[in-house]
């Protein structure tokens, strides 16, 4: 049967692995996927990972490939979650402890803290955000 070219990339993104967990050298991978990108039946390609355990990889929900993009946001939409929710919570608290920190003994490095946690939180929020 012939072969696409996603399941010769396949073929290459596994011997890649194995590559990587040493079961085979750099000639040899060299050599292995020059012949999967130019493997024309599937017998090809099998015969590049006989010598090779298998290695299995649970494709997702939906059949939309190990590569698949997730799906984009809406402009103006925000992720919202458990860990946005305890991203705030934790804000608030900080927030607090160093308000009555501040107030009760009266040190200024702790509101001064707090304020530094916070800029350097609304700085990372808006890189994650401009990312997006």
């Amino acid at each position: 049967m012939r072969v696409s070219d996603t399941e010769r990339q396949r073929a290459v993104d596994e011997l890649r692995r194995h590559c990587v967990a040493g079961r085979i050298d750099m000639e040899e991978y060299a050599a292995r996927v020059e012949q999967a990108l130019t493997a024309t039946t599937l017998e090809e390609l099998d015969r590049l990972r006989a010598d090779l355990p298998m290695l299995r990889v649970a494709e997702p929900a939906g059949g939309r490939g190990i590569w698949a993009r997730p799906r984009p946001q809406k402009s103006g939409e925000r992720a919202r979650g458990p860990a946005a929710a305890v991203s705030v919570l934790l804000l608030v608290v900080a927030v607090l402890a160093a308000v009555v920190l501040a107030v009760a003994a009266s040190w200024t490095w702790a509101a001064l803290l707090a304020l530094g946690w916070l800029a350097g939180a609304a700085f990372s929020r808006a890189r994650g955000a401009a990312r997006r």
